[in-house]
């Protein structure tokens, strides 16, 4: 290691979170040296000035900027890219503005990254969030008692959430920048190109990230549209399932998890709130079913010998998916 470590932390319009998170970034218990390099993606509420009211908390703390105001904002991936591009130090960790890391959580990072490639925290959902939209305490993707999720297509490879991943600078020097095209999944094909290069994902449970997970139906049902949609990205890149099966799969699911919306709140004590997430992301898998279609109209989708590999290899059995 280089004796540095660098924290990265992208941001768009993040205010009403983002003092939490810097609250704890200020109070962790690492002793070394570290820097905290803020990734200011164009925001217009203030949130540059509150990470600049930091300075006197975060000694090593740099704000850059992944928007010059011309064309289109890039994702959160495009973030990622500017920020491990300007982080000085081995190895880099990235944490975000609407979560809430653990007192250890850099310690316990830093540990791990001493033997692991590639690590991840667990996340916690309970302490930023109604209890009535989690899952229990321990549980959740990527949780102490979940750990990795495996259950995505079509690979079916373990993968993080990557708010709160931590690797080597060699594996980002040879797996390269996140790719911003492929929208809420990045991290999934990042995970997975990780493991394609011969990197290990490590579990770091004595490290905790606890997660903020979107409170209002609206809000809920519009990431859950997004992220089901553009989970398309993933079997463009690394081989499709035949349009056939790709869409009795979505007609079953929006099925299933509409029957779930409708009797859900009525005899469980889960809220519509919860229940509209998981049609919302059938609703956008279906969505993306043109998309699909079209690809394979044209002869793409064909799995290469790398993935046919990966899949053959993948750990534990997988949940159903599409």
């Amino acid at each position: 290691m280089t004796g540095l470590v660098s924290v990265v932390l992208p941001c768009f319009n993040g205010a009403q979170t983002l003092a939490v998170q810097l609250n704890a970034l200020a109070r962790q218990s690492f002793r070394g040296a570290w820097e905290l390099v803020f990734v200011d993606n164009g925001s217009t509420d203030g949130s540059v000035a509150i990470a600049e009211s930091y300075r006197g908390r975060i000694s090593n703390l740099r704000i850059v900027s992944a928007y010059d105001g011309q064309g289109s904002r890039g994702g959160v991936a495009h973030s990622y890219t500017v920020g491990w591009a300007a982080a000085k130090g081995d190895p880099i960790l990235v944490c975000e503005s609407d979560d809430e890391v653990a007192v250890t959580w850099l310690e316990s990072m830093v540990r791990a990254l001493e033997t692991a490639d590639f690590a991840a925290p667990v996340m916690d959902y309970e302490k930023l969030n109604p209890s009535t939209l989690t899952w229990g305490a321990g549980r959740g993707q990527q949780s102490e008692y979940s750990g990795f999720p495996t259950h995505t297509g079509p690979l079916y490879l373990p993968y993080a959430t990557c708010c709160a991943i931590g690797m080597r600078r060699y594996v980002y020097e040879k797996v390269g920048n996140p790719d911003d095209t492929m929208g809420p999944p990045w991290d999934t094909d990042y995970s997975w190109r990780v493991q394609l290069a011969g990197f290990k994902l490590t579990l770091v449970k004595d490290a905790v990230v606890h997660y903020r997970l979107r409170h209002d139906a609206r809000g809920r049902f519009l990431q859950a549209l997004n992220w089901g949609d553009k989970q398309l990205n993933l079997q463009l890149r690394y081989g499709m399932v035949a349009w056939p099966r790709y869409l009795a799969f979505c007609l079953f699911s929006l099925l299933r998890t509409g029957t779930s919306l409708i009797l859900g709140p009525i005899f469980t004590p889960r809220p519509y709130e919860f229940w509209v997430w998981h049609w919302g992301f059938a609703r956008g898998q279906l969505k993306a079913f043109p998309r699909l279609l079209s690809a394979q109209l044209r002869g793409e989708g064909q799995m290469s010998d790398q993935s046919l590999k990966a899949r053959r290899t993948r750990p534990g059995q997988p949940a159903r998916s599409a």
